[in-house]
């Protein structure tokens, strides 16, 4: 494997965030419930959407609204997809600590 010292575009928590996402569409709220059940990583409503705004500015991922009918209301959910230059940036994140793995198993 090539070794790199260029940084990562993704944070960890983009990382992921864009792992949990993956192949399909993803409302927001199960992206919030997941992150907090799962990797105890708890953001409110307005720092979580302005994290995944960055997200949509780097053009990591896409997203848009939808509208269901539940018991008669109306709700706007927020969706999110990884976009190609996402799967990439996941990609090259995980080969990035991957090569820091690598070594740390000649030590063990």
């Amino acid at each position: 494997m090539k070794k790199t010292n260029e940084l990562p575009a993704l944070t960890h928590l983009q990382f992921r965030i864009i792992d949990i996402i993956g192949a399909k569409k993803v409302r927001g709220a199960e992206i919030r419930d997941q992150l907090k059940r799962e990797h105890k990583v708890s953001k409110t409503g307005p720092a979580f959407y302005q994290l995944m705004a960055r997200l949509e500015e780097a053009k990591f991922v896409e997203g848009w609204y939808e509208q269901e009918v539940i018991d008669g209301q109306i709700i706007k959910q927020r969706c999110y997809r990884v976009t190609g230059q996402g799967e990439r940036a996941r990609r090259d994140t995980l080969q990035f600590y991957s090569q820091f793995a690598e070594g740390s198993a000649a030590y063990a």
